[in-house]
């Protein structure tokens, strides 16, 4: 099976800091387990990014994005070819339609 790449996007980046806000306000156990979580289903992109759902908003759908959810974020994804393309990191419970 071929691997995908997996490219952070500038605003995904900026959205992991918050993420990491997150978890520094977890005790270190629970953000070790947070960001191994994390990582774990980013790598997994690696092998298989079209398991990732369609986004459920049909303009985010017509444009090719997928959503991960993580606990209590959602990343968001656009596969190009053998490159997935993470576009942002977001708050679940965020209207984000906007952001993207």
């Amino acid at each position: 099976m071929e691997e995908y790449n997996v490219k952070i996007m500038p605003l995904a980046r900026i959205d992991a800091l918050d993420v990491i806000d997150y978890m520094n306000t977890l005790p270190p156990e629970d953000a070790a387990l947070y960001f191994e979580m994390l990582t774990g289903k980013i790598e997994a992109l690696l092998k298989s990014p079209e398991r990732c759902a369609l986004a459920k908003d049909t303009q985010l759908r017509l444009r090719g994005y997928r959503t991960l959810p993580v606990d209590i974020y959602t990343v968001f994804l656009v596969i190009r070819g053998k490159t997935v393309e993470i576009r942002r990191i977001l708050f679940s419970r965020e209207k984000y339609q906007w952001l993207l």
